[in-house]
């Protein structure tokens, strides 16, 4: 059995236990690499190469790949990223044409082509490329963010047709080059601490926390005191030193605990 596989469809959900009706914790995005752990039936535990997060995959929702082309796409340097809410991706061997999200990572990409293990494919669509510095890095951020909004809040989502708050950052920093871990209370010890939101930059990550003192949510500050999260679905709302205010609810929902830097 090979030790990795790699995602040929637009999402897979990532689950908790071996079964369709168990929680989906995450998801794992067409182009994204997974060791596998171990395996029951048809289902693999798996790691997945990008933020090490462990759950369980159906083995039909993945493609079995060698050791070198694993390691072909560890060296890869400049990741290169899908475009739109539904682009194309055709597979050369076939033609068969696979519809996948933004945010996508296309394995070793180069003139319209990238693999999939040994499977070459297409992708005729612009590309999302890692800015060069941190100030095209925050404006990629903001203007990445803001294609996302109205997108539906799903537990355990990280695409752009459903997405949880810590899937929305990891999904649009990770197209900037910012690789963040999967939950928000992972997140929160990433980067560099500000102190104050007066400090805060647009790109930077406000961490939000509940009355027992955990971290539960996350969003991107957009600058001018606001932020841009996933909560019912991805909008724009204030946000001051106490947390944001919904101000069509007329009060607040989320307290702010901490800021992060990323870049």
């Amino acid at each position: 059995m090979s030790r990795y596989g790699i995602c040929h469809i637009a999402q897979a959900p990532l689950r908790d236990t071996i079964s369709h009706s168990s929680e989906m914790i995450s998801q794992v995005l067409f182009g994204d690499i997974v060791e596998i752990k171990d395996k029951y039936q048809n289902w693999n535990k798996v790691e997945t190469l990008f933020d090490g997060y462990e759950g369980w995959l159906d083995e039909k929702q993945f493609i079995a790949i060698e050791q070198e082309d694993y390691e072909a796409y560890k060296a890869d340097k400049n990741p290169v990223f899908s475009t739109g809410f539904l682009s194309e991706a055709e597979r050369d061997a076939d033609h068969s044409i696979f519809r996948i999200g933004m945010g996508c990572r296309l394995p070793l990409f180069k003139d319209g082509s990238f693999k999939l293990g040994k499977l070459d494919y297409s992708y005729k669509n612009p590309v999302w490329e890692i800015p060069a510095d941190a100030e095209q890095k925050k404006k990629a951020v903001l203007e990445r963010a803001s294609l996302l909004i109205n997108t539906p809040y799903l537990w355990g989502g990280k695409s752009s047709v459903g997405t949880d708050c810590s899937g929305f950052t990891q999904l649009i920093l990770r197209s900037c080059g910012i690789n963040l871990l999967r939950n928000a209370s992972q997140q929160a010890g990433q980067g560099t601490l500000i102190n104050l939101l007066a400090e805060a930059q647009a790109g930077d990550l406000l961490f939000f926390d509940n009355e027992n003192e955990q971290i539960v949510h996350t969003g991107i500050y957009t600058g001018n005191g606001h932020v841009i999260h996933a909560s019912g679905y991805v909008r724009i709302d204030p946000v001051d030193h106490e947390g944001i205010y919904r101000q069509d609810m007329g009060s607040y929902t989320h307290h702010l605990r901490l800021i992060r830097r990323m870049f």
